[in-house]
């Protein structure tokens, strides 16, 4: 294991000296001064030529350098205005420029050296240190233009967005293991402008990787316990980002990139559920209901919800099978549902899918197991029929009905099926929606188990009912006994 450790630094310290430009440098230089030491005698001009030879070289490498240089100056502006103005800071960090630089520089003053050393009459044959000389020239000439196609090619390759992020991932590592959080952050924002200038322009597969890469060095950092932490900020930036770029993919209506924020804030949060961090986890919930009121219910585009609350529901169930405190963050997560299910049901946004995202999943049922007997029921009870509440203000009786359906085919114990149904009869008669009264009846038999304690209701009961106390509920019928109304149906049916 060791070993492998040893190894793998060995192999990255050799893999930053190699991309130094100092090591370029040195390659060129060493490289230049063979070809002068050991030139093969290859040209076999007079002077005539070799004059003619110079004047051509000298003018055509600038003219070809100062070209590529231009052209490479106007890709790497569109780049830097598509994606980030960091591609200027890479290009002059390139380490080919280094070698690049020196071989022509080497070479067009090694020519204007030789026009001035050929004093020889036309046509005459050149000295042998002259013609080793020119020979030289010619290699230089050749691995100039070698040298360019290298340096295009490298160019190219910078000018790519999967390049540019794992540069900044590279600059990111660097800070991140020298404990400088502050520049570790300004990476993730640089990561974060690419991915979301990538969705505006509809490139999903940058985008994509962007946020892959970022959801890969989230994992990898120190999990906070508590507030104070300064790798806090960290996550709480990563965070932030995420619901950033699901604004602008939202507003933009790229659906691939959102689905992968979305994916992405889910898992940092079980995360931290796993970790039993719950101050950063309590971040990932919050920021899931911002991008709900700011970015999906503006924009119209509600069907997201679903996706958010399926996210919610299972987080709240994996940390409802810890601790207190796991327990209690599922309630608070739970809560987070209600108020985006109410306003995406208030706004009139309901329908077949989007009721069942909200109460109809199989997590619901393991958020009741793990809090039916403890001091959070009630609350959790509150919760729940507070969105049935404004579910059945909108509802149509089919929708009604799946629910019906559904509710009978769970596991529930019994204080808690009875508790269900008597609550979702009373509340569709509050609603005034008494054919949703008649469907409860129906497909929801009264149980023929011993009545549940009512203490959870009568605690609930005000608050549900809009301060309506329990003892006088106002049932149809006449009768002031929620048995007596959910085991009845005549008033009700009449009426209808």
């Amino acid at each position: 294991m060791s070993m492998g450790i040893r190894a793998q630094s060995y192999a990255k310290h050799v893999r930053q000296a190699t991309s130094s430009w100092v090591f370029y440098l040195l390659v060129a230089a060493f490289v230049v001064g063979l070809v002068f030491v050991h030139p093969p005698l290859i040209f076999q001009g007079d002077t005539d030529t070799a004059r003619n030879y110079l004047n051509t070289i000298v003018s055509s490498l600038s003219t070809i350098l100062a070209l590529c240089i231009s052209i490479i100056l106007v890709a790497i502006q569109m780049t830097a205005g598509n994606y980030t103005h960091r591609v200027l800071d890479f290009f002059v960090r390139l380490p080919y420029n280094a070698s690049l630089f020196l071989v022509f520089l080497i070479t067009i003053m090694h020519s204007f050296l030789l026009m001035a050393k050929i004093r020889e009459p036309e046509r005459d044959p050149l000295t042998l240190p002259l013609q080793s000389e020119m020979s030289a020239d010619l290699i230089l000439v050749f691995i100039c233009f070698l040298s360019l196609l290298l340096y295009m090619y490298a160019v190219v390759q910078l000018l790519k967005p999967e390049r540019i992020i794992q540069l900044i991932l590279r600059e990111y590592d660097t800070a991140v293991r020298a404990s400088r959080w502050l520049s570790a952050l300004e990476n993730v924002e640089q990561i974060c402008d690419i991915v979301k200038r990538a969705a505006s322009v509809n490139d999903s597969l940058t985008g994509t990787y962007g946020l892959m890469k970022m959801q890969e060095i989230a994992a990898k950092l120190p999990v906070p316990v508590g507030e104070g932490e300064e790798v806090l900020a960290v996550h709480r930036s990563f965070l932030n980002q995420w619901g950033e770029i699901v604004g602008v993919t939202v507003k933009e209506k790229e659906t691939g990139i959102t689905y992968v924020a979305l994916d992405a804030l889910y898992e940092q949060g079980c995360l931290y559920l796993e970790s039993n961090s719950y101050v950063p986890a309590q971040e990932v919930v919050q920021m899931y209901r911002n991008i709900v009121f700011s970015h999906l219910l503006p924009e119209g585009q509600e069907y997201y919800a679903e996706t958010v609350a399926l996210r919610l529901y299972r987080l709240a169930a994996i940390a409802v099978q810890s601790t207190e405190r796991g327990q209690q963050f599922a309630v608070r997560t739970w809560e987070v549902i209600l108020a985006c299910g109410e306003n995406c049901f208030r706004l009139g946004k309901g329908y077949p899918t989007l009721f069942a995202g909200f109460l109809m999943v199989d997590e619901i049922c393991t958020l009741f197991e793990g809090v039916c007997d403890t001091a959070f029921y009630e609350r959790a009870l509150l919760t729940y029929f507070s969105l049935w509440k404004a579910f059945a203000a909108v509802a149509d009786r089919k929708d009604v009905a799946a629910w019906a359906r559904w509710w009978s085919q769970q596991q529930w114990h019994d204080a808690l099926r009875q508790h269900g149904r008597s609550l979702a009869m009373a509340l569709a008669e509050h609603q005034g929606r008494q054919e949703l009264v008649v469907t409860l009846r129906y497909l929801l038999p009264e149980s023929a188990d011993p009545p549940a304690d009512e203490t959870a209701l009568q605690t609930i009961w005000p608050t549900l009912f809009d301060g309506i106390p329990f003892a006088t509920n106002g049932m149809p019928g006449g009768s002031d006994s929620l048995a007596n109304f959910c085991g009845g149906g005549s008033a009700a049916e009449n009426r209808l």
